[in-house]
């Protein structure tokens, strides 16, 4: 891969890993309210025809998908899989807030930086945002080097 390329991947490899982890740090500090946030969501329950349970392992796991996939995204460790997960992420959250707003639940904080106060508002501008760094994601995924073989790192 050449240098500016290494240089590209690297920059976006920070951008989206620093992103990950800043969402991150709210959420686990504050599990009982980002747990309010992924049920006003109302698509992985609780419902009439799903319980609490899918939610509440959405809530307390989702914040430590995202610390691992940051930190591998910072520090080059599984850099292409941590791109995958993390378009991965952003594609299946990108899905949620548009399956929300076009069944009219009005979200005020979407939960993704902050869940205590007032949060941004799910909403055009948070779509193109996250398709950007779903853009982005992808092509970590896609640009970064493969790993090494034993005989490819001893020739």
């Amino acid at each position: 891969m050449s240098s500016p390329l290494k240089a590209v991947v690297w920059g976006l490899s920070a951008l989206v890993g620093g992103v990950f982890l800043y969402a991150s740090f709210d959420k686990i500090a504050h599990p009982a309210e980002f747990g309010r946030i992924v049920y006003h969501y109302r698509l992985v329950g609780p419902s009439r025809f799903v319980g609490p349970l899918p939610a509440n392992l959405l809530t307390v796991t989702l914040p430590w998908i995202e610390v691992v996939t940051g930190f591998c995204l910072l520090t080059g460790f599984w850099r292409r899989e941590a791109g995958l997960i993390a378009a991965t992420l952003l594609f299946v959250f990108v899905v949620a807030v548009g399956l929300a707003l076009a069944q009219g639940v009005d979200i005020e904080n979407c939960g993704c930086f902050t869940v205590t106060g007032a949060g941004r508002a799910a909403g055009a501008r948070l779509i193109a945002g996250d398709l950007c760094l779903l853009a982005a994601a992808a092509f970590i995924a896609w640009r970064s080097p493969k790993a090494l073989t034993s005989s490819e790192r001893a020739a």
